[in-house]
């Protein structure tokens, strides 16, 4: 029998069709519970997070599964997280259900509490736990709950469980991971109570099995019950894979019908959400240890930069797991599973692992690199009214974007770059360690202006005055930005080697000393590419702020940091550089005071910002010239691309 599609010949086990219970999934592709803060202030539904859900629906995916949804008012994470706690809640959760199954899909709902792992200012007043132990990164003491209100809480979760399935979901997941209260009630990390509730296994586990005992009583035998397990910690104390194992066993016998395996907690939360400095498939071997255990009595889920089909169906067809968790994957391309089916996964706009959809959870709303569109309320494409020429002098991803969204709506688009590639910054991005998926991702821009019928023309420099002379109706200058001029340090101008952040990682001279001017995350990253070099060159990091890497992800600002001080680069923060020369390099306070005095640097890398690209002024005056993008404000690429994909939908 030959496959039905193109995406089953060549990754079968992941279009292969799936049971959960009475539930048939069409393929192994699940959206994780990962919160887009979209809910408004009171807990209640909105048109975004609707939205959110179904476009993803319609894509494909086998499964979706809600971010997390507190089952109390004093469990919620952030200002922006759904709340099931009471009956008011169902009608905004239906509309949830219904637009997914409209859209082809299957939707569980995963109720949560935060316990500890929030402020108080979002729980109610009181953070609450089962020890009082603080959590390391939230900081406020919790109090430890009582016997009566640990069995109330149950019930909470379990009475969440049946408002979504009378809102019409087709199963519930419960948190039981990332260091939120059912953790750490299984967790001797954060639980040393000597009661029933704690001590030995069985009492840290009694917590997470009366919930799925109460709950499996509630919603009767044929509603999925899906389990999140950190299976390790990632900390001194915490859970391990050998007492998830145990916990997992318990549930399944308590009447769980699947697991999420996943890991950490907020302690380890860099290590959480894998960034792109940490491998694929990162968390796939916790999944397999599980599976192998339990010996195929329920299926397994296996999370952690699962990003692509060819990852995907590599964990599948080495039996670590039943189905594959997509999270960021599906957030920056919501027909993920479409292209794939159709087996065009040059189609895929692909996740970079930069980790800024994370920041939404407490900070809100969802955001995504490379999907201007994630988080979002309705938008539907409204073709041109009055289809134009339009002419976008730049290929960057501001640029790129702008032209697509232009064409699709109907607009003549030529796209001008300098260059001999599209993708601008994108391409700049990919070049430091552990960064190749934006490399991926300039192609894909390409990609898409093929597509869309943008006519290209690569080489050309175009002058203002030939932009002028232009008779396009509208011009959108997407020309990028420049590097800031080196600071006035006594001794740099007349230094033989100083160099920008692209130049620096072009540059292929054996270095021994290197100074890094600014410790930004283009400063870290070259920091961090020079000093992994094989002649493994001394490389110092001068940075005025308190902290390196800011405006990066924190998780992946964590990891970066991590990779600098593993590889030996000095961090000299709260600093500045008051001269340098032939003996070495003089460091001053924020007030001035001189401090520390480095080696001399035979390169210096001056990594302190860009400004918008010059000599455009003259077009100032022009009506149809608009800027976008870093000539217009430099920012990272969420920026410019929101930028582009705003120009291209308002022409």
């Amino acid at each position: 029998m030959k496959p039905k599609t193109p995406g089953a010949a060549r990754w079968p086990h992941l279009f292969q069709p799936l049971r959960l219970g009475p539930l048939e999934l069409p393929n192994r592709i699940v959206m994780p519970g990962m919160d887009p803060s979209l809910a408004d202030t009171d807990g209640f539904v909105t048109d975004a997070m609707v939205r959110h859900y179904a476009d993803r629906a319609a894509g494909g995916a086998g499964l979706l599964v809600t971010g997390n949804i507190a089952c109390d008012p004093g469990g919620r994470v952030s200002p922006f997280m759904p709340l099931i706690s009471d009956d008011a809640f169902v009608p905004g959760l239906r509309r949830v259900a219904d637009a997914v199954h409209a859209a082809g899909g299957r939707l569980f709902v995963q109720v949560s509490h935060a316990g500890r792992q929030t402020l108080a200012e979002f729980a109610g007043g009181e953070t609450v736990s089962a020890s009082d132990l603080p959590c390391p990164v939230m900081r406020s003491r919790p109090r430890p709950l009582e016997d009566a209100e640990i069995l109330a809480l149950a019930d909470r979760f379990a009475e969440g469980a049946a408002r979504a399935q009378a809102a019409g979901a087709d199963g519930v997941e419960f948190h039981m991971a990332h260091g939120y209260l059912v953790c750490q009630f299984l967790s001797p990390y954060s639980n040393v109570r000597d009661d029933r509730w704690g001590g030995d296994v069985d009492g840290r586990a009694r917590f997470a099995v009366e919930i799925v005992r109460r709950t499996r009583a509630a919603v009767g035998p044929d509603f999925p019950i899906q389990c999140r397990l950190s299976a390790d910690e990632k900390v001194e104390g915490g859970i391990t894979p050998p007492l998830a194992i145990e916990y997992a066993r318990r549930l399944v016998e308590a009447g769980a019908t699947s697991l999420s395996i996943s890991a950490c907690n907020y302690e380890s939360y860099r290590y959480n959400m894998p960034s792109y400095y940490l491998p694929t498939a990162t968390y796939a071997p916790l999944a397999r240890a599980v599976r192998q255990a339990l010996g195929g009595a329920v299926p397994i889920i296996a999370v952690g930069r699962i990003a692509d089909g060819d990852t995907a169906e590599r964990v599948l067809a080495a039996g670590d797991a039943d189905l594959v968790a997509m999270g960021r994957a599906l957030i920056a391309d919501p027909d993920l599973p479409y292209h794939l089916a159709a087996g065009a996964p040059e189609a895929v706009r692909p996740c970079v692992a930069c980790n800024r959809c994370a920041e939404a959870i407490t900070r809100g709303p969802l955001r995504c690199l490379v999907n201007p569109e994630a988080g979002l309320g309705p938008d539907a494409l409204a073709p041109a009214a009055h289809p134009a020429e339009v002419l976008v002098v730049g290929g960057g991803p501001a640029g790129v974007t702008a032209a697509v969204e232009a064409a699709r709506r109907g607009h003549r688009v030529r796209l001008v770059e300098a260059g001999d590639r599209l993708g601008g910054k994108a391409h700049a991005s990919a070049a430091p360690p552990e960064k190749e998926a934006f490399g991926r991702y300039a192609a894909w821009l390409a990609n898409q202006a093929a597509a869309a019928g943008v006519d290209v023309q690569l080489g050309r420099r175009l002058t203002t005055d030939a932009i002028a002379a232009d008779p396009a109706d509208h011009v959108l200058l997407a020309v990028g930005a420049e590097p800031n001029a080196p600071p006035g340090v006594p001794g740099l101008a007349d230094h033989a080697a100083v160099l920008h952040p692209e130049e620096a990682l072009a540059d292929t001279t054996p270095r021994r000393h290197v100074l890094v001017l600014g410790g930004g995350p283009e400063g870290c990253e070259v920091a961090d590419a020079l000093a992994h070099r094989p002649e493994r060159p001394d490389v110092s990091v001068v940075e005025l702020r308190r902290k390196v890497g800011l405006g990066l992800a924190t998780s992946v600002r964590a990891l970066l940091e991590e990779r600098l001080v593993d590889a030996g680069v000095a961090l000299h923060t709260g600093r500045t550089v008051s001269s340098l020369d032939a003996e070495g390099v003089t460091l001053a306070d924020r007030r001035g005071r001189p401090k520390e005095t480095l080696p001399a640097a035979d390169l210096v890398v001056v990594a302190i910002g860009v400004h918008p690209a010059d000599g455009w002024d003259a077009l100032a005056d022009d009506p149809r010239v608009q800027r976008i993008g870093d000539s217009d404000r430099p920012a990272t690429i969420l920026e410019a691309v929101a930028a582009g994909w705003r120009a291209g939908r308002h022409l």
